[in-house]
């Protein structure tokens, strides 16, 4: 599968990846020590990787980078649709600054156990 990075997290080496199939988003967690020889994976990437899905999630395992800042312009992209869903849909309550916030998410350790029971 191909598909863009949108967003990572260089310090838990983890990333959320858009599918080239438009399905849902493919997450990616690699261990903590990864191999001298891994590429360091950036917002806008391009890879190809391996995809699983557990239950309604969808795992991606072994990255291979296939063309760095393919899309180097995808935060810009991302804030222009946050700003069209906001003009098309004014009664939607607003929405902090930042995209993605997973600080939360990640106090709450709400994704520390993803695919550990399959």
């Amino acid at each position: 599968m191909l598909g863009v990075v949108i967003w990572t997290d260089a310090d838990d080496s983890k990333a959320i990846i858009r599918c080239e199939d438009h399905g849902e988003l493919a997450f990616l967690s690699q261990p903590a020590k990864v191999e001298s020889g891994a590429e360091k994976l950036d917002q806008g990437d391009l890879i190809q990787f391996d995809l699983e899905e557990h239950r309604n999630l969808r795992m991606a395992h072994n990255p291979r980078k296939i063309e760095q800042q393919y899309c180097g312009d995808i935060k810009a992209v991302m804030e222009s649709a946050v700003k069209v869903q906001a003009e098309a849909m004014p009664n939607l309550p607003p929405k902090n600054s930042k995209l993605l916030n997973f600080t939360r998410a990640k106090q709450r350790n709400t994704l520390g156990s993803v695919g550990s029971a399959a």
